[in-house]
This record gives C-alpha cells, structure tokens and sequence, in this order.
C-alpha cells in the first residue's frame, strides 16, 4: 500500500494547509487524477496522484496544517493488477512539479463542469456560497476571477446561515483561520514579536505633486493613470540609495546586518483573501509611467487571485497605501526581515501657514515604522524627510526618473 507524503516543496516551504479532498476512501483512480487541493504561502494548487489504485485511507483531513513528511493518503492496488508500487522520488516529483506549476502560471485546463477557475477563487466561491456554473468569466479565455465571484455574491440573495458557517439564531459566525489569512497572521504575529518598531510621521504638501499627476493624464489620456503611489515609489527608492539602512534586513543567525543593492519594492494590496505584498522588481530602474503600469498590474493580478510566486518574494523595501482609506496615521508592522515599512495616508485640503499666511494646501502624512535594531529614529527622521521633498518638488522627482 504505497504512501503518498507531503514531499519537500522547496522555496523554503516546509508546510501546507489541506484544502480539499478531491477524492474519498472506496474511490478508484488512475495516475495524475486530481487527489488534493493544498495551500502554502506560495500558491494553492490541485495535486495529482503518482499512483493508480484505490484510495484505501485518508489521513489528514481538509483544514489541517501539516509539515513536510506527513503522509496524506494510502493507495492500495485495485485487485489483479500489479503492486501498484511506484518509486518514492515520483511522488516528490509529481507534488513539486504541481505547485511550481500553480506558482508560476494560470492553469490552462478547466475544472468541475467545465468550469474554469484558480483553485483560490474556487475556495472563495465556496466561502461565498457562489455556484460557479451560474457566473460568467472576464477573465483571459473566460476564465473566472475573484471579482466575478465577489459580483455574484453581491448580486445574490443571503446564504443560509448554515453556508456561511453559522448555526440558527446565533448570533455570529465562525471562519477557519486558513490559507491565505493564516499565512498573514503568522507572519505579523512574528513580526510583533520579534522587532522593537518606532515609528516617526511627518506632513507632506501634495498640492504640486496632484497638479502634476492631473495633467499628466490630462495630456495622456490613454496611457496608465498616474497616481500618487508611482510617484512615491520612485521617492522611496531615490531616497534609499541615501539612506541603505532602510534597505537592509538582519540576519539574526549571522548577527549581520545586510544591506540590499536592489531595490524591489512591496506594495500592500487589500484583497478578497486578504493583505497581499507583490513586489516591484528593480523599481529604481523604472520611469514613473512605468512604475504605474507595473503597480497596476501587480495589484490587478493580486485581486483576481492570478500573481505568481516570484511576484510575492524578494521585497526590500515595503509601501502600504490604503489610499482614501489611509486615515490620519496608522503604524503599519514591518515585514520581518526588512528594517522599514512607508505608511501612506490619506491627502486632504488642510489650512496651513505659508509666508505667514492661511491657505489651504493638499496635506497628507507619512509614516515610517523601523525597526530599530537595525536603524535610530536620526536616521529614519532623514530618510523620510528627503521623500517629502521630492514628493514636494515633483520636477525634482522627475529627474529622478
């Protein structure tokens, strides 16, 4: 009765979450049939089965969190056929081959009834009490995307309570702290623990800066539409190759403090399932509409649930901006093991005093939030500084590019 264990995934991923099971005990199934839907902080993905037989034994159920090794399922050989033995580096193989390909591309084949969706948006149409079979795909080849999902569910009437997790008249309701929400929870739960963050805040005078980016669309209506974010991103990076403190990490193991000559910049993006980072390779390299292009189409692919794995690893550097939501100030945590994280908040007509005078002028603050093993808070006051004043100076900035 061959074994089929959660194998080495490699990217450094030494667990997965069962999502689902795509097969129950008593099934007969041939090699490469869909067994099980996994999720690691990589991808989601639906992994096929190095072997042909029965499915004798179940041993991890949907939700559990189980490290590499652990044996999922026993397959046994279907009366008259051979052992059904297949050599353990095939199972590995088979399992790697399967994330790597739901980490590096959108799967071309549809699922159920034809059906074709990501595994993630699968889940979040579940989660949803979306059928599938009743929405329509705008995504490539009418594929369906998380906003589709979430249109669907916006446009249908209330679940019962029992598909939404709850039970009758109780006031409340219950979800598994899974996938990519537990991934994130982790994450900051370590982050919590492990760095001391200050964080210092400063005002920024936006007012040429939206001009600026007001007539740039103006003047190019049909390329990318500049926003804020493009123009801080360039700032950022500008203002790291002054400061490398910022764009460094700690190498606790090492006891070094080791400091990043690239320039790959996260950019938070609120999400169905979650805060997701993808990463701007190279920023420093790109020219504003570039940048704005780029970021576009990170968070586009972050929302529809399509990025690929490189997209989501390497940051140096973090931005979060909530846009209209950003509020006053907030203290964002750092991504551990990057020294900073750039909080931006939201621009508002404030009065101000220039020239000893009252006018009102688009405000917006910024925070940054260190931690400060790796930098003083003299450090992080200058670095911050100096992206006001490009912020401010936008023809300044502009040169940058």
């Amino acid at each position: 009765m061959p074994d089929f264990k959660l194998p080495d995934l490699g990217e450094g991923v030494t667990e997965a979450e069962v999502d689902r099971w795509l097969v129950k005990e008593g099934d007969v199934i041939s090699e490469d049939d869909p067994l099980v839907e996994v999720i690691t902080d990589k991808a989601t993905a639906e992994i096929p089965s190095p072997f042909e037989g029965v499915v004798a034994r179940i041993h991890v159920k949907a939700g559990d969190v189980v490290p590499v090794g652990t044996v999922l399922v026993s397959i046994e050989a279907e009366a008259g056929s051979g052992n059904g033995e297949t050599p353990a580096p095939k199972v590995a193989a088979v399992a790697t081959d399967a994330i790597s390909a739901a980490a590096e591309r959108v799967p071309d084949d549809a699922g159920d009834n034809g059906v074709k969706a990501m595994p993630p948006v699968r889940k979040l149409a579940r989660e949803l009490g979306v059928d599938l079979t009743t929405v329509t795909g705008t995504g490539p080849g009418r594929r369906i995307t998380r906003a589709d999902v979430e249109g669907a569910a916006r446009g249908a009437t209330t679940a019962p309570p029992a598909a939404r997790g709850e039970t009758p008249s109780s006031g409340e309701r219950r979800e598994p702290l899974k996938g990519v929400r537990r991934v994130i929870a982790e994450r900051m739960s370590e982050a919590h623990r492990v760095v001391p963050p200050v964080t210092h805040v400063e005002e920024c005078d936006v007012t040429e800066l939206d001009a600026t980016r007001k007539l740039a669309n103006e003047r190019a209506p049909d390329e990318q539409r500049l926003t804020f974010v493009p123009f801080i991103v360039k700032a950022v990076t500008t203002s790291l190759k002054e400061y490398p403190a910022l764009n460094a990490s700690l190498d606790e193991d090492a006891g070094e403090i080791v400091f990043h000559y690239h320039y790959d910049i996260g950019v938070a993006v609120d999400t169905p399932a979650g805060l997701m980072v993808p990463v701007v390779k190279d920023a420093d390299k790109l020219r504003l509409r570039a940048l704005a292009t780029e970021i576009e189409r990170l968070a586009t692919a972050a929302r529809g649930g399509s990025l690929i794995a490189h997209e989501l690893r390497g940051s140096t550097f973090t931005v979060t901006s909530p846009g209209p939501f950003g509020g006053l100030m907030a203290t964002p945590i750092v991504f551990h093991p990057q020294s900073a994280i750039l909080g931006v908040h939201r621009a508002t007509d404030r009065p101000v005093v220039r020239d000893g005078q009252i006018v009102i002028r688009k405000m917006m603050n910024l925070s940054i939030t260190f931690d400060h093993r790796i930098l003083d808070g003299m450090t992080a006051a200058k670095f911050v500084l100096n992206v006001v004043r490009l912020l401010e100076h936008p023809a300044v900035l502009a040169l940058e590019s």
